[in-house]
């Protein structure tokens, strides 16, 4: 009789745990996945299908209050918020969001509860001990408080639960500018609540290209009133009977800000506390330590998705859960390659981001050429009226592309064939001389790799 219970483990059902459990089945592994909360984690319950619903909702709607200069009557346009909150549990429910039915189908057993290593090769969830040859640690992040004092004592909201407001506020404070602040802060503001934005950096989405961080910027404040405080750093946290205020330091002066509600979209830690040291896992605030085969320090155990720190994003994770089970199970030695992996931020225009930006070219000393293309360069700004965006694209001394950032209403779709150019390291010459459709918004790609030829 084997002394293990199982080939593999894996800990979390999200984007990493999800793809690997399902994979390691279809391998013919005797396989068990543990989840701590819903099942399929946050990507499926929290993140990525309910903001999709619910920032697809908020920008229709923005759109046709305002499609009067296209001859559309809404001056009584309307919605109702509670047929909006069940719009997004619909789409949760339809992607099997809280569901283990997708494990047990493929043979996986379930088990829920939070995991705990108790040595290297045994972990007890409940009451339940469990050992097994290999696992994968896929648990995700934490929201992180950075020093924040006074939030034990407010009720404020996280990224994971702000859409499932039961009702909306008046006044809303999102903290943390990034692509999560920035989405909360354009839906909220749509829906009409009158939102302020606090960043602790000199702008919005401060990882992304400069010139989209403006667009973003005059985007929330013009079109939807948000008011942003850059190198606003919130320090403190107070709660009333009926409202919040939250203190913060700009230009070295204490000040405060009152409203109804709070969320808290500041960046998100690792999660680690598993008992990773009893397993001989080595981690800090970064997250796992892993190898460029997503092994741990323990050579039986691997890691994959938000919990191993860098970008964020269900590509990613996806991506890396299926690596990791072809080293584990079929020692595959596979390394990992994260060239052509776009990220993107969900406000309309969207923002997609794709290779190295002249920033990180600067900071890896390497020599780049950029182009950047304006909307109003091509018909489709006319067409629909909308010129807030453009196409930055980068290449290197050969003319190969090795990035690019969009800003436009279809990002996600453009930055598709720039993405393909930068994995397999096309030349700006080879996308200018494939005919584009002169009316879509990827004409602009066309042109921004001509300048580079």
């Amino acid at each position: 009789m084997s002394k293990f219970d199982y080939q593999f483990v894996v800990i979390g059902s999200g984007a990493a745990g999800s793809a690997a459990a399902l994979m390691a089945a279809g391998l013919g592994a005797h396989t068990a996945i543990v989840e701590s909360d819903r099942w399929g984690g946050t990507t499926l319950n929290y993140r990525d299908i309910p903001y999709g619903a619910a920032l697809g909702f908020g920008q229709r709607y923005a759109e046709a209050v305002a499609a009067s200069r296209f001859g559309m009557s809404s001056a009584t346009l309307r919605y109702n918020y509670p047929t909006v909150l069940n719009w997004q549990a619909a789409a949760v429910r339809r992607a099997g969001g809280g569901s283990r039915r997708v494990f047990e189908n493929v043979g996986v057993d379930c088990y829920h509860g939070f995991a705990q290593f108790i040595n290297s090769h045994e972990i007890v969830v409940g009451d339940r001990q469990i050992r097994a040859e290999k696992f994968l640690i896929a648990t995700g992040t934490n929201i992180a408080v950075n020093g924040i004092s006074g939030i034990d004592a407010v009720s404020c909201w996280s990224p994971d639960t702000a859409l499932r407001m039961a009702k909306l506020p008046k006044s809303l404070l999102v903290i943390g500018g990034g692509s999560t602040g920035c989405e909360l802060a354009e839906y909220f503001a749509a829906l009409g609540v009158k939102v302020v934005l606090a960043e602790a950096q000199d702008r919005v989405l401060p990882r992304e290209d400069p010139e989209a961080s403006e667009v973003i910027s005059k985007h929330l404040k013009e079109r939807f009133g948000v008011k942003i405080l850059e190198h606003s750093r919130v320090v403190a946290l107070q709660q009333d009977r009926e409202t919040q205020q939250a203190i913060f330091i700009r230009g070295g002066r204490e000040k405060s800000v009152r409203v109804e509600a709070i969320v808290l979209a500041t960046t998100p830690e690792p999660s680690t506390d598993i008992g990773l040291e009893n397993a001989g896992v080595k981690f800090s605030h970064r997250g796992i330590q892993v190898d460029q085969n997503l092994r741990t320090t323990n050579r039986h155990i691997w890691a994959a998705g938000d919990v191993i720190g860098g970008e964020s994003s269900t590509e990613k994770a996806t991506y890396e859960g299926k690596l990791a089970v072809l080293n584990a199970i079929k020692g595959a030695g596979n390394i990992i390659n994260y060239t052509g992996f776009a990220r993107m931020t969900d406000t309309l225009p969207r923002v997609a981001k794709v290779g190295l930006n002249e920033l990180e070219c600067t900071q890896l000393k390497q020599k780049q050429k950029s182009a950047i293309v304006p909307l109003e360069a091509i018909a489709a700004y006319n067409i629909n009226d909308f010129r807030a965006g453009f196409v930055k694209m980068t290449v290197n001394p050969k003319g190969q592309v090795i990035g690019a950032t969009v800003v436009a209403p279809e990002a996600d779709l453009v930055i598709q064939e720039i993405a393909l150019a930068v994995r397999s390291g096309l030349r700006a010459e080879e996308i200018a001389g494939v005919p584009h459709v002169a009316t879509g918004w990827a004409e602009a790609v066309r042109i921004a790799a001509r300048e580079l030829s």
